[in-house]
């Protein structure tokens, strides 16, 4: 054997050694969260039984996902945006959160201590400047090194979703959502979840308030069994009587909703609801008219890139609807926009 194909067998052998011992560290370190955890209900609130309910949703994109922004995973290059950019994007979120003071708040893709945003804790500044709401935060995605795009790693992850309310929940819990990826793909992927407060009615039921976050780049085989534990949960909480508000980000182009101007051809990962998926008398509740979600694979440009609507609710028959809105922003903050509903008992 000459020198040189010793040299070259030996860098693939450290280099595959160091591979192997970086997957094992990585196995051993996985975020496995039990399927029911207990989260904490911190911060404020008030004590009520409230017949009615207005209720905000908003996938913050971390806040590095403004205008100005590609993201590597659509297709873009960006992995880590620029500080002063988080700053500006999670400056304006908070702005807006505080002018439009929904009773309930769900926000999806809330960072904790991410090598992406600088290690700011998100969920925290989020609620201290809404200082009278009760919340709770559960983690999806707990990693301690993600090692992609190779050339510029996306390093540490801790983060996750949030409810919060001017109204104190009786309990908190979060739901692990079923479906993996194949190892070791899966190791550096989300733990999906769902936030499930409780608050009390006037007749003794309840209202049961979802915040989810589905999978996103599966071809359906995960996004299906997640809609079917979920299905089962919501018509399981209805035949008990109680009122369930189910809001987030679905990942599934939702029911009836038509096609915006746009010149970028729609990415495969985005997958319409499956038709016979919705419950009988169960209503979608969006804003045909304002897109809550665009493509990164570029910088936004009204008219370019693909825009549709993933983001929104499903309501029980038992609920009333008084408003839907959504704010259109030019996803000035993030690659997703809100939507507000205003909700009364029956």
């Amino acid at each position: 054997m000459n020198f040189l194909l010793k040299v070259v067998l030996g860098i693939a052998m450290a280099v595959g050694g160091s591979l192997g011992i970086f997957l094992i560290w990585a196995t051993l370190n996985d975020y496995t969260p039990p399927p029911i955890v207990d989260l904490k209900i911190e911060g404020e609130g008030v004590e009520g039984y409230p017949d009615e309910l207005s209720l905000i949703t908003w996938n913050i994109g971390y806040a590095g996902l403004g205008a100005e922004m590609d993201f590597f995973y659509d297709g873009g290059k960006t992995v880590i945006p620029p500080k002063e950019k988080v700053e500006e994007y999670l400056s304006g979120i908070i702005e807006f959160l505080r002018k439009n003071r929904a009773d309930i708040i769900f926000l999806q893709e809330v960072d904790k201590d991410c090598t992406r945003t600088y290690g700011i804790d998100e969920a925290h500044r989020i609620s201290w400047n809404l200082p009278d709401y009760a919340w709770s935060f559960a983690l999806n995605y707990k990693v301690k090194f993600v090692p992609v795009p190779f050339n510029h790693p996306m390093g540490k992850v801790v983060s996750g979703q949030m409810i919060l309310g001017r109204y104190r929940p009786k309990t908190a819990k979060r739901y692990s959502l079923p479906g993996k990826y194949p190892w070791p793909k899966d190791i550096f992927m989300l733990d999906r979840c769902m936030i499930v407060w409780r608050l009390p009615s006037k007749n003794g039921k309840e209202w049961v308030l979802i915040n989810l976050h589905n999978s996103a780049f599966d071809e359906g085989d995960i996004r299906g069994k997640q809609l079917e534990f979920i299905k089962k949960f919501i018509l399981k909480e209805y035949e008990r009587g109680n009122y369930v508000v189910v809001g987030g980000d679905w990942n599934h182009i939702l029911p009836g909703v038509g096609e915006f101007e746009h010149e970028e051809k729609r990415p495969k990962f985005y997958l319409d609801m499956p038709e016979d998926w919705t419950p009988v008398g169960w209503k979608w509740l969006y804003d045909p008219d304002v897109p809550t979600n665009r493509c990164t694979s570029k910088p936004f440009r009204k008219g370019e890139n693909f825009v549709t609507i993933i983001d929104g609710f499903l309501i029980s028959p038992n609920i009333d609807v008084v408003e839907v809105k959504g704010y259109d922003m030019n996803f000035e903050f993030s690659d997703h926009q809100p939507v507000f509903v205003k909700l009364k008992i029956k």
